[in-house]
C-alpha cells in the first residue's frame, strides 16, 4: 500500500473488541478555534507564529461554517493561520496546483515539496520555495521528475528533499537529495534502491517519505520503502554520514514482512512514514508490523540510534498505518488510519487495546497510553502532526476532531503532560 491507501490488521475479532468497549467522551478534548479546509491536510509546520498548511483542497473558510455556506476563500493546497488566533493569514497565497506533501521554513523562506507543476502560475516541478511573508514565488529551483514527499532544513542550513523521484536538476539522485539555499545541488548522493526478484507487494518502488538528522548534525537518517542503501540490505530505514553519502553506517531496524501478517491474509508492503532521531533513541512511524528480521512491533517503534536494535523499553503501538507522529514534550502523538492503541497491542493480545480512533498520545520514555482521547472521524483519520513550543497542530481527511465540526485542521495550545 501507498501512504495514499492506509491499511491496518483490523480484523472480525477486533470488531467485536470495538463493539464492546465504552464510547469515549467525543467533546473531552475539543481543539482551539480555527480556519479550516474543503479538503485533505497532508503537511503542517510552525514559524515565527504562523501555522502553514499543505495538501489537497481549493478553499479555507472560518471555524464553525460548513462548506459552500458562502464563507470560502480560496486557496490552493497550501495556506497560512495565525497560530495564536487560528485565523486566516490573508497575504499569504503562493497558488499551488497540485498536491503538497511537505512545508519547511528557513529564515525567510518556505520550501514546498509534492506533486505539482506550477506555483503562483510559474513552472516548478515538485519543489519550490516562496516568500514565508507574501507568498511569492522565489529563484530556488529542484526540479525533480517525479513526487517529493518530504522537504527539510538540515543542521547545516542546507535543503534536503526525499520522493520517488530519480533526478533532480537532471543529475541522477535516487529517491534523496541535497541543495543550498541558494539552489545549487549538493555532490551528496546515497543510492537508494529495491531488492527485485519479487512483486509488488510486497516490494514496490523505492521511495523516501521522511527525513531526520542525529543529535550531532552528522549524520541522516531517512525512512521509507526501499531494500538497498549504497548495495547494502536496508528495509525501509537507514543512516547515512552527511560527509560521506557512500557510508551506510551501522543502524539497520530492518522492517520488513515477507510473508503474510498473521491476521491480514494479504501481502503488506511495508513503510516508515515518520522518522524522528534523538540522542538515544530513533523513532518510526508507519504501516509495518515487523522488525529486527524477526521481531513483531506494530506501525510505532523505537530503535538503538547506533544499532537499530528494537528498544523494548517503549511499547506503544497501533492497529493501522501511521503517517502522523510527533515528539514533544516528553509525549510521541501519533495519528493515522487506526482505532486501537496500547502497549502491546497486537493481533495476538487484543485484550491490550484500547479505543483510539485515529490520533493517540503515548509517553515516549515507555510507550504508555495517555488518557487525552479527542478521537477524529473518517476512515483515513490523520496525516500530519506537527508542533511547537506552543501549539500542536493536526491535519487529515477529518471533518471532526475533538468532537468538534473543523475539516482537515485541529489546532490545540493545552495538551496533556506526559
Amino acid at each position: 500500500m501507498s501512504r495514499r491507501t492506509l491499511g491496518g490488521w483490523a480484523s472480525a475479532a477486533l470488531g467485536a473488541l470495538l463493539l464492546a468497549m465504552p464510547a469515549p467522551a467525543l467533546a473531552a478534548f475539543p481543539p482551539a478555534s480555527s480556519w479550516q479546509t474543503n479538503g485533505t491536510v497532508r503537511t503542517i509546520t510552525f514559524a515565527n507564529g504562523i501555522m502553514y498548511i499543505g495538501g489537497e483542497f481549493t478553499s479555507v473558510r472560518p471555524p464553525g461554517t460548513p462548506v459552500n455556506a458562502g464563507f470560502d476563500v480560496p486557496r490552493n493546497n497550501v495556506a497560512a493561520f495565525s497560530e495564536s488566533t487560528g485565523d486566516l493569514v490573508t497575504g499569504w497565497d503562493p497558488n499551488v496546483n497540485g498536491r503538497v506533501y511537505s512545508l519547511a521554513v528557513s529564515s525567510s523562506t518556505v520550501y514546498i515539496g509534492g506533486l505539482f507543476s506550477t506555483v503562483g502560475g510559474v513552472a516548478r516541478a515538485n519543489a519550490a520555495a516562496v516568500d514565508a511573508t507574501t507568498g511569492a514565488l522565489l529563484p530556488w529551483l529542484a526540479t525533480t521528475g517525479a513526487a517529493v514527499n518530504v522537504i527539510t532544513v538540515g543542521p547545516n542550513g542546507n535543503i534536503f528533499i526525499g520522493g520517488e523521484f530519480a533526478k533532480v536538476l537532471g543529475h541522477n539522485r535516487p529517491h534523496i537529495a541535497e541543495l543550498t539555499q541558494a539552489g545549487a545541488l549538493v555532490a551528496w548522493a546515497p543510492q537508494i534502491g529495491q531488492v527485485t526478484g519479487f512483486p509488488c507487494p510486497p516490494r514496490c518502488n523505492p521511495t523516501v517519505f521522511s527525513i531526520g538528522f542525529s543529535s550531532d548534525g552528522l549524520d541522516v537518517y531517512f525512512g521509507g520503502h526501499f531494500g538497498l542503501v549504497n548495495g547494502i540490505a536496508r528495509n525501509e530505514a537507514a543512516e547515512v554520514p552527511v560527509a560521506s553519502a557512500s557510508t551506510t553506517m551501522a543502524f539497520d531496524p530492518n522492517i520488513y514482512a515477507p510473508a503474510n501478517c498473521p491476521t491480514c491474509h494479504t501481502v503488506e508492503t511495508s513503510r516508515v512514514y515518520q522518522i524522528i532521531p534523538t540522542a538515544t533513541r530513533v523513532y518510526t512511524c508507519g504501516g509495518y508490523w515487523k522488525v529486527n528480521g524477526a521481531t513483531q512491533s506494530y506501525n510505532v517503534s523505537a530503535f538503538n540510534p547506533t544499532t537499530g536494535k528494537l528498544d523494548t523499553g517503549f511499547t506503544g503501538q497501533d492497529d493501522g498505518d501511521t503517517p502522523g507522529c510527533l515528539l514533544r514534550a516528553g509525549v510521541l502523538y501519533v495519528g493515522g488510519h487506526f482505532n486501537v492503541a496500547a502497549p502491546g497491542c497486537q493481533p495476538s493480545a487484543l485484550s491490550k487495546c484500547v479505543t483510539r480512533h485515529h490520533v493517540a498520545a503515548f509517553n515516549a520514555t515507555d510507550g504508555s497510553l495517555l488518557s487525552w482521547n479527542p478521537t477524529a472521524n473518517s476512515n483515513h483519520g490523520l496525516l500530519a502532526i506537527a508542533g511547537d513550543a506552543s501549539y500542536v497542530g493536526f491535519g487529515g481527511y477529518f471533518t471532526k476532531f475533538g468532537g468538534v465540526a473543523t475539516q482537515g485542521i485541529a489546532l490545540y495550545s493545552t495538551l496533556p503532560p506526559p
